[in-house]
């Protein structure tokens, strides 16, 4: 069978390129290994433009924000589910030179419209210093998500339960050959596992474990509270409480050291006596060594892709960074220098390049 494109990986980045394609009427597999610890199927699916420990708008924020916005919502009206809704985010503020931070920046017009000072009481919460409201703020159910974009294709038999092998791929007259399909392009969307593959491995890739709880509590709040962690509500008197961030842990396990830190967070703004945990999961992010999503096209296999490096922020960022990879593909626009991985071609090692040498035949 002859496809335009195999996609690799069906976390966020991979369902949203399969969505993409679905769009322009491409030919496509899409191949899942079914890894429960990704961090697309961990995450908590909070969506906004603002990095709240600085209280700064996010590299190219307010931009990714309202093209992800308008995407998700019109995945909800295909689905006919409410998979991404807008919430209330308060960031509770630690003190009063975060306070005058935030009242300066609600007067910047780069702000307009996503940040405002709270000016109500807080029922139940420790917030001396007061509260912010940011305004551009949603949540995807990234698992319902996954599973509305996995049910799509399952049926129409252009996703595959498999697990991906490089050493099986071949390049014959420009074409991948791989399990007896033929490929025009490949878009690798694998997260951490770059490190182990062939093909991407130079990238400076690093993953990140991040650990959330379930809670059951009756005097959290119904709306998205922020504090360095968060807390989400997710049905009557259950909560996600995330998130920890680890580069060093690379055990594929929770740990009790990431349950004591978030409870310890919770209790500077809660009484946590009066919340039960009731599951803890983990998951690694993909970040890269300068911050900046690992977006473009291989130096030396010629379409051959890759959509990683996204960190936490891959729900905010991977429909509008998507699109430019597609309009590089097919208008030949230039990717942003910012996300482009010709900035690390010089990591490239020898075994990349015998790697790619092995795929003629």
């Amino acid at each position: 069978m002859n496809y335009d494109f195999l996609i690799v990986g069906q976390g966020i980045t991979g369902s949203i390129i399969a969505l993409q394609l679905k769009k322009k009427s491409k030919k496509f597999k899409l191949i899942e290994d079914g890894n429960p610890n990704t961090s697309s199927k961990v995450a908590a699916g909070i969506v906004h433009p603002i990095s709240l420990k600085r209280c700064n708008l996010s590299w190219r924020g307010r931009e990714f924000y309202e093209f992800s916005d308008a995407f998700y919502k019109e995945i909800n009206i295909e689905s006919n589910i409410e998979l991404y809704k807008p919430y209330t985010l308060l960031r509770i503020f630690a003190s009063f030179d975060e306070q005058n931070n935030w009242i300066g920046k609600t007067n910047n017009k780069i702000y307009k419209n996503i940040l405002k000072l709270n000016n109500k009481e807080l029922d139940n919460l420790k917030n001396k210093f007061g509260s912010g409201i940011v305004e551009f703020c949603s949540r995807l159910s990234v698992n319902k998500f996954l599973d509305f974009v996995s049910s799509s294709f399952l049926k129409s038999n252009e996703l595959k339960k498999d697990l991906f092998k490089a050493d099986e791929i071949k390049l014959k007259n420009n074409r991948f050959h791989y399990k007896g399909d033929i490929y025009s392009k490949i878009v690798m969307c694998d997260g951490v596992n770059a490190l182990k593959n062939p093909m991407f491995n130079y990238l400076p890739i690093i993953p990140n474990k991040g650990e959330l709880i379930k809670v059951s509590s009756n005097i959290l709040p119904p709306y998205i509270i922020n504090c360095g962690i968060f807390s989400l509500p997710e049905t009557k008197n259950i909560f996600t409480i995330g998130s920890t961030y680890s580069n060093e842990d690379q055990k594929n396990n929770i740990t009790i050291d990431a349950k004591e830190y978030l409870m310890k967070k919770l209790n500077k703004i809660i009484e946590i006596d009066r919340i039960e945990i009731t599951d803890q999961k983990f998951g690694f992010r993909p970040t890269s060594s300068d911050r900046k999503p690992l977006i473009g096209e291989h130096p030396i296999i010629k379409n051959l892709f890759t959509v990683n490096g996204m960190g936490s922020k891959a729900i905010l960022m991977a429909p509008l960074l998507v699109t430019e990879l597609l309009n590089y593909i097919y208008q030949k626009k230039p990717l942003d220098s910012m996300v482009n991985i010709n900035r690390f071609t010089k990591k490239i090692k020898d075994e990349n390049i015998d790697y790619a040498k092995s795929l003629e035949f």
